[in-house]
């Protein structure tokens, strides 16, 4: 068995940053997958000031894996200094903060002036923190070994994170933070400042959505300017300035007489912040686009952020806010016990472990038994290596897709028993359908990144008649057993491969195209479902995809990246062979996958009484 749990059972703690650095190493060490690495303090916040820095960290925080990528983070600039800490935490729960922060999970980060006022060396404290913190599981050389240091995910987070300030502190943002550079304010999904001012000669740095409260007109222009905002709207006393290409880019603006700062707070973290995250999706901005090639130059390649804005779907008190549905993790370390893990499999294999957890993301209908029987859609989603299985389904956007289409995910964690995941995962999903029986037999479907798009491969290798259509990401094909060709002799299997410029995996950067894993996948996956195999793959004719195609796509998501879908027909005119390839990505989760899978695999159902894929537009 794994006996994986992605919490770390702590209580609520309110502490200072010394005191965290104290406790962190030995909390950390004892997490899921952690005895892999040593846990040790940051080096570098060995000279960090003291007396700057408080942090609470909510009941029960996500660890383990890069489960703690799953917290909600908060940081504060306060309007005045706090020398004692039971005042700076009475001052946060005035603000309501602690109450939201333990119904989302995660930490706040209060952060005050060293002296008086804020100045130049507190946004280099501000760049030190924040890159020390949010940081999760970056590892460090030490004595040639490495090593993670413990306080980013004592601390939790890395997408979610949210930035408060009031009076000084709100200027002190607008002044210094939001000219900073990508790494502090890049990071940020959601900017609130009550009151504060700000210098005519600052520029905001890099697009933030925002939400200021009583603030000064320069800043409420800039703010724009940054976000380059072109539509309006007002409602309930609130002004909402937005990008109409990228309605995520917005700057909100209120008016308050009545010093209301908590109630405002709440509005902009309910309202706007809790549906917004970042990821970190190019190495560098050097991978930014400079100049395309002809092929792709249809679409102009407008700039891309360091750290990517993207919508998401929040959970609050194990519901998941857009589409109402429940998120259950379960544990059964009985049912599928007799499928077990072989060492000698394949690297990295646990030998004797076997499924035992898993979550489940389910409509309340599906839940509850009143939506019709087989009327609802399930998708099993398999994450990639080192991942937590909730965060995977975050941080590629297929949660927040489940919820506006109104389908059910199951996701197993597959970490050291992928290989068994043919049959394990098989069984996983016959237990779905026969729990839930508004569950459609006919319309699974089943996608994997990365070491998830191996489990993939495995899966519709080996019971095909179980899925109506696979969308692995970020994974070649590497090999095909006699057994699953066999199968494949009987059954078609609409696949799509979904890939990116800068992933390793399956791509070959410096030729751009496709590796031979993924050559190796168009040809197999053509052959099976009846398309004639090429006998060369030629780049120049058909650049990219390197054969012939019956459809091309090519569109900008989120106003950023550039993204290229081919599909390939049979003799019968339906499309069964995908490529998707967005540009600039490197191998890494992205919001912008949910939707891509959805739309692929959402037209295939497998008939239970023939076992052939219909189609439907």
């Amino acid at each position: 068995m794994q006996n994986y749990w992605n919490r770390q059972d702590n209580p609520a703690t309110f502490e200072t940053l010394e005191e965290v650095r104290k406790h962190a190493v030995a909390a950390t060490s004892k997490l899921p997958a952690n005895e892999r690495f040593p846990q040790i303090l940051n080096p570098t916040l060995e000279d960090f000031p003291k007396g700057v820095v408080y942090v609470y960290r909510s009941p029960d925080l996500y660890g383990g894996e890069t489960g703690a990528r799953n917290n909600t983070s908060f940081i504060v600039f306060p309007d005045q200094r706090f020398e004692a800490k039971k005042d700076a935490k009475a001052y946060l729960k005035k603000l309501g903060l602690l109450k939201l922060i333990d119904e989302a999970v995660g930490t706040i980060i209060l952060i005050q002036p060293e002296k008086e006022n804020y100045g130049e060396s507190d946004l280099q404290n501000c760049y030190t923190l924040v890159n020390a913190l949010f940081s999760q599981k970056a590892f460090v050389e030490v004595d040639g070994k490495r090593a993670v240091p413990a306080e980013a995910e004592y601390c939790g987070g890395y997408g979610k994170t949210y930035l408060f300030g009031v009076g000084k502190g709100a200027t002190f943002m607008n002044n210094y933070v939001a000219p900073s550079r990508d790494e502090l304010i890049g990071r940020a999904a959601g900017y609130f400042t009550y009151g504060g001012e700000m210098c005519d000669e600052v520029r905001v740095s890099q697009y933030v959505p925002a939400f200021m409260v009583n603030p000064c007109g320069v800043a409420v222009q800039k703010f724009r300017r940054a976000n380059k905002t072109n539509a309006y709207s007002c409602s309930e006393g609130v002004e909402r300035f937005y990008n109409q290409a990228v309605p995520l880019r917005q700057v909100r603006v209120a008016r308050d007489e009545k010093g209301s700062v908590a109630f405002w707070m709440e509005k902009a973290f309910r309202s706007m912040f809790i549906f917004l995250q970042r990821s970190s999706n190019v190495m560098t901005k050097f991978l930014e686009p400079k100049v395309t090639n002809a092929y792709q130059g249809y679409v102009p390649a407008p700039p891309i952020a360091r750290f990517a804005l993207s919508p998401r779907n929040p959970i609050l008190n194990g519901r998941a806010l857009v589409g109402d549905l429940e998120v259950i993790l379960r544990h059964d370390a009985e049912k599928f016990s007799d499928i077990k893990s072989d060492a000698s499999a394949m690297p990295f294999a646990s030998p004797g472990a076997y499924l035992d957890c898993w979550y489940e993301v389910l409509p309340q209908a599906v839940l509850h038994n009143t939506a019709p029987a087989h009327s609802v859609p399930l998708l099993l989603a398999n994450h990639g290596g080192g991942d937590d299985h909730l965060m995977f389904l975050d941080e590629t956007g297929l949660l927040l897709t489940a919820g506006e289409q109104g389908f059910a995910i199951v996701a197993p964690m597959h970490s050291g028993i992928t290989f068994i995941a043919g049959e394990a995962f098989a069984r996983l999903v016959q237990h779905m359908l026969d729990t839930y029986p508004a569950l459609d037999p006919e319309r699974v479907w089943v996608t994997g990144y990365s070491m998830g798009g191996m489990a993939t491969y495995n899966c519709i290798g080996t019971h095909p008649e179980l899925y109506a259509a696979a969308a692995p990401m970020a994974m070649p094909l590497q090999q095909l057993t006699d057994e699953t060709k066999a199968l494949y002799k009987k059954l078609d299997m609409p696949a799509m491969l979904i890939t990116s410029t800068y992933d390793f995996a399956a791509w070959d950067t410096q030729n751009n195209h496709l590796n031979d894993g993924g050559n190796f996948f168009l040809q197999s996956y053509c052959e099976f479902d009846g398309i004639a195999p090429v006998k060369a793959f030629d780049y120049e004719t058909y650049p990219v995809i390197g054969r012939p195609f019956d459809s091309f796509q090519l569109k900008t998501i989120n106003g950023e990246w550039r993204n290229g879908e081919w599909l390939i027909n049979n003799k019968d005119g339906v499309p069964m062979i995908g490529l998707n390839v967005t540009e600039y990505l490197q191998h890494s989760l992205w919001p912008g996958y949910g939707d891509i899978v959805y739309n692929f695999v959402k037209h295939y159902r497998r008939c239970k009484e023939t076992g052939e894929i219909v189609y439907t537009e």
